[in-house]
């Protein structure tokens, strides 16, 4: 059995570490060591959540921004979907619950899963987005870490804040993001998702419109959509 990573908040990690888990420096992420019994740390295991989007291909999109604690410019990078992806809408009724294409491209925020062929994929191109635990929103998701401090960068700073990574206000700031296709499967969960107007001009820089909103005045500001029942 090969190693099994874990979701260790930082005041619970001396429990974890008595119980068996091991700490990766590198990777800075708890782990069971292949050969360990797993089972007394079940409940830092992750748990696949219910897929709330999923596409055939899909991006990954690199940028910079300035890191909080060391002011240093690191790279940082998101999961972007194109127009073809399908979401999972939520219904009052759940037989009203339903896959439905979106017909925009999207970038994902606070994925809280990555399937293991993903995760591989996107390990070797972004080795400082991982999963870890966030204290702002009490969850664990898949995040950027700074190249130089290696401290946390949250989501909202990288991908919800307008004007900042990526969510730019200017094609100026829109020309500093680089779209990787990968042409393999995707689903996962995330915590909200965001229509990108910049998509096409940053993947097609020679072909935009004219028509585009960023030659009228900017970037319209992203509108975060969270699929969700109460």
């Amino acid at each position: 059995m090969s190693r099994i990573d874990l979701q260790v908040p930082f005041n619970e990690k001396d429990e974890a570490q008595r119980l068996g888990a091991r700490w990766d420096p590198r990777q800075r992420v708890w782990y069971v060591p292949a050969g360990v019994d797993a089972a007394p740390l079940q409940k830092w295991c992750p748990r696949p959540p219910t897929p709330n989007i999923r596409s055939l291909w899909y991006f990954l999109a690199t940028t910079t921004r300035d890191c909080w604690r060391c002011a240093a410019s690191t790279r940082v990078v998101a999961i972007v979907l194109p127009e073809e992806h399908e979401a999972f809408y939520v219904g009052d009724d759940p037989a009203d619950d339903h896959w439905e294409e979106s017909g925009q491209p999207v970038v994902l925020s606070y994925v809280a899963y990555l399937t293991d062929p993903v995760a591989a994929r996107l390990r070797p191109l972004a080795p400082h987005y991982r999963m870890d635990f966030s204290q702002t929103t009490g969850t664990s998701y898949w995040m950027n870490h700074c190249e130089h401090c290696t401290v946390k960068l949250g989501d909202y700073d990288t991908v919800c804040e307008y004007g900042v990574g990526f969510s730019p206000r200017t094609p100026e700031q829109a020309a500093g993001i680089s779209l990787e296709e990968i042409a393999e499967p995707f689903s996962t969960s995330c915590g909200g998702y965001a229509y990108i107007e910049w998509f096409a001009d940053v993947r097609h820089p020679n072909l935009s419109s004219s028509h585009s909103s960023a030659r009228h005045g900017g970037y319209f500001s992203m509108r975060t959509i969270i699929n969700t029942r109460s």
